[in-house]
């Protein structure tokens, strides 16, 4: 089955307890997706840093509070009740606080109640079609898209692979209705569809799909990175296929409470830096398809800035809201 495939690539980094609060002295790390999810599996690689000391500063008992739902906006609002004590620290996509703020009437909690920690590395998407469109380029997916409409599955209204589709559907000059969406409640359900080839393609996180991709019951055309994917080096960039300057990347950001400590945000930042320079956090988050980029508070904050204003643009152009 898909799901157990999935599962099965993020069981080496569940080693740390699934939902459980912090009490006294523990610190914990709230992940707004469900365990298995390739965030899940970042979230406890920094746990298990910041418990052993991957810094030189042992964080002592560390838990991974798995709280999804609602495109992280859960998470982030139990997290902006938290003390800003550093004992309890949000991971999260960044379109928890790029997109959300366009699209949900209420978030259930004040964005500025929290602060960004670190960028906890990115991850592009790649384009994924089944074989029975005969397509093979990215050229050809316009066309086809141009000629009839085509259906795409996404992980959820807002997703990643709902905005990237998006975007590349102007970049590419298509109409509104060229590419129809196909929402489903996350990446397994909307790659059982597209491997069942009830929806045609599907700009999705390929930690589960590369091996669908090598076996042939999926083809990819274009990754929406500024380079070429380790996992599916055979695949051209939407750059390199006729769109210079194409970049969809998406982040986990590591947030905290607002008025965290300015040196204990640096801390944090230097935990997850250390993290994502080990051997073993570069070889997992290789096989789940992410870059072990990082970046401190600054950093993190001039991403979302800029996600922002990319992702406010998108939500008015397609109409996007919930609720």
């Amino acid at each position: 089955m898909l799901t157990r495939r999935m599962l099965g690539m993020f069981a080496a980094g569940a080693a740390l307890p699934g939902p459980v609060l912090a009490q006294g002295d523990v610190t914990r790390i709230v992940a707004a997706f469900p365990p298995g999810a390739a965030l899940d599996g970042v979230a406890r690689l920094l746990a298990d840093g910041a418990a052993r000391g991957a810094d030189g500063r042992a964080r002592g008992a560390m838990v991974v509070d798995n709280r999804a739902g609602a495109n992280g906006n859960i998470a982030a609002g139990l997290v902006s009740r938290a003390m800003p004590d550093g004992r309890t620290l949000l991971l999260a996509i960044d379109t928890t606080f790029t997109l959300n703020p366009f699209v949900y009437p209420h978030l259930g909690y004040e964005p500025r109640d929290l602060e960004p920690v670190a960028i906890a590395g990115t991850f592009p998407l790649a384009l994924l079609v089944h074989p029975s469109t005969g397509i093979t380029s990215l050229e050809g997916f316009a066309k086809a898209a141009r000629e009839r409409p085509m259906l795409y599955a996404s992980a959820g209204p807002g997703s990643p692979g709902h905005l990237a589709m998006e975007f590349l559907r102007t970049s590419l000059g298509l109409r509104q209705r060229a590419l129809d969406h196909v929402p489903f409640r996350g990446n397994a359900e909307a790659m059982t569809d597209l491997l069942a080839g009830r929806v045609k393609a599907g700009f999705i996180a390929v930690s589960g799909g590369a091996d669908f991709v090598k076996d042939g019951r999926l083809r990819a055309i274009a990754v929406s990175g500024p380079r070429r994917m380790p996992i599916l080096p055979d695949v051209p960039t939407v750059a390199e296929s006729g769109h210079p300057g194409f970049d969809v990347r998406f982040a986990y950001v590591l947030m905290a409470p607002r008025g965290l400590p300015a040196e204990t945000k640096q801390e944090w930042a230097g935990l997850v830096a250390a993290v994502m320079r080990e051997s073993v956090t570069r070889e997992r988050m290789g096989a789940w398809a992410v870059d072990p980029e990082t970046g401190g508070p600054r950093e993190a904050a001039a991403w979302i800035e800029a996600a922002h204003t990319r992702w406010g643009q998108v939500a008015k152009d397609s109409g996007l809201r919930t609720g």
